[in-house]
């Protein structure tokens, strides 16, 4: 299965559509920490969502999606920009989690952000609670408030391979003739359709035969598939410029009372990145006095 995602639409119907399969990326990231089965499951389902909101979104930029609750799920970020590039991580209360993933119980108390922030213009946040038995139904929530289009999401995680299939119903405009009766009744048939994927032929089945599958009935437009990729983003200019935010005194103390070195993890990757006291001292001397905190 390739890491891919896809858009579609309907000749004859006001609806789009999405499907993702991830695999390799999936894999990736999961592997990079040692979480259990249902915990991989819903991270993996959490990097679909957000891989086809940022498809679905289109902006350039980058669209992330976090958990946090009182209950097993701290906190689970995963991010996708409009070159395709995700990554994930997930911190969990192992003691509150169980063989089989159970959302609702996992989530309890929590709420959900999902955060579009364009290269170029104003970041958007959007934070609704966690109130529902699964993830995707909760993202369909997310889209009726915010954009009051109907919305159906379906996701699907064994350990090692995920799908999403998002579909929505088309805005009107001042050419459309379709009634609302006749919009609603379209988007039944095809949620309806859609209803009666399984997670085995969702997860093996590729694209064109899994549309197929659903809707052969009706006259689907696919568009050509996208490729979507593990790509973390950190780096040591980066980490530099985490160190500039803090006070140069405060920055030599750290790295004298560490040892005489600063080791940065990135959470997502694990990559790590060491600053020797030397390394601080000649990064303090190329510190224009803005770019720090005094």
């Amino acid at each position: 299965m390739s890491d891919t995602i896809q858009r579609f639409t309907f000749a004859n119907l006001p609806i789009r559509g999405e499907i993702i399969s991830l695999d390799h990326s999936f894999k990736t990231i999961a592997n990079q920490h040692q979480y259990a089965s249902a915990q991989r499951q819903l991270l993996g389902q959490s990097l679909a969502a957000t891989a086809l909101m940022a498809d679905i979104i289109k902006i350039e930029g980058k669209v992330a999606l976090q958990l946090q609750s009182t209950s097993a799920v701290k906190l689970l970020l995963t991010e996708c920009t409009h070159q395709g590039y995700i990554r994930g991580l997930a911190r969990l209360d192992d003691t509150k989690t169980s063989d089989v993933l159970n959302f609702q119980e996992w989530t309890q108390g929590g709420q959900m952000a999902i955060t579009i922030e364009p290269n170029q213009g104003k970041r958007y946040q959007g934070v609704v609670p966690l109130e529902n038995a699964e993830l995707a139904s909760c993202l369909e929530d997310y889209f009726i408030r915010s954009e009051q289009l109907p919305t159906y999401i379906q996701l699907f995680a064994s350990d090692d391979k995920v799908f999403g299939l998002f579909l929505q119903a088309l805005p009107g405009n001042s050419q459309d003739t379709t009634t609302a009766e006749e919009k609603a009744e379209a988007f039944d048939h095809v949620k309806t359709l859609a209803q009666t994927l399984t997670a085995e032929e969702a997860l093996e089945l590729n694209h064109q035969d899994l549309l197929y599958r659903l809707f052969h009935q009706d006259d689907v437009t696919t568009y050509p598939e996208k490729p979507i990729e593990f790509q973390c983003g950190c780096s040591r200019e980066r980490n530099e410029k985490a160190l500039a935010t803090i006070n140069p005194e405060e920055l030599v103390e750290m790295v004298q009372d560490s040892g005489g070195q600063i080791e940065l993890v990135c959470d997502f990757c694990s990559n790590k990145e060491v600053f020797t006291e030397q390394d601080i001292m000649t990064f303090l001397s190329n510190v224009s006095p803005s770019d720090s905190i005094n």
